[in-house]
């Protein structure tokens, strides 16, 4: 692909979302993520603003650990789902992913933004990610129950899965907090 076309590609999709307070990521995992918004919200204009979990009438460490991980997403002023940006582990690293969930609560969509390895990145799969889609805080991805188990990506699959049922338990807690704004 010719480097005026990549760059034009890259301002339109920097342009597609615009992000206030937004996640830090690199410029790959903000690509793939504008994808997956593009896909689930098609033609809006949409906004993420950066939940503050970091308030100092928090007192749950749960919590607190997620500041900088929690957006709410929204289009002309109205919320629409929120945003969460988190690493697990894989096998030899660390790997970025999102999960988008929806003004019930149940999730949308789980990307991964950054797998840097070939080793396990089965769990990249879009079809195997797909499987997420439905649960919520009331309803958790259990590895190899309610998620398939994956052949040759054990360690990054299950660790994945419990990262989204641990943010999923986290968003209960947000919600319960008052705090999903």
């Amino acid at each position: 692909m010719k480097t005026s076309v990549k760059i034009l590609l890259l301002i339109f999709l920097s342009a597609f979302t615009i992000i206030s307070d937004g996640p830090q990521l690199s410029r790959e995992s903000l690509k793939k993520l504008n994808k997956s918004i593009s896909e689930l919200y098609p033609g809006l204009n949409v906004e993420f603003i950066k939940l503050n979990l970091s308030n100092p009438s928090i007192s749950d460490p749960e919590i607190l650990s997620a500041d900088g991980k929690w957006f709410a997403i929204q289009n002309n002023g109205l919320k629409i789902g929120w945003l969460m940006v988190n690493k697990t582990q894989g096998r030899y690293h660390e790997f970025e992913f999102a999960m988008i969930v929806d003004t019930t609560r149940k999730i949308n969509n789980v990307s991964i933004l950054s797998y840097p390895a070939s080793h396990g990145n089965a769990v990249t799969g879009k079809k195997w990610l797909k499987r997420f889609s439905g649960f919520s805080p009331d309803s958790l991805p259990v590895y190899g129950s309610n998620v398939d188990a994956l052949s040759g990506a054990t360690i990054s699959g299950s660790n994945l899965t419990n990262s989204v049922a641990n943010a999923l338990k986290i968003m209960k807690k947000l919600e319960e907090q008052k705090l999903l704004k």
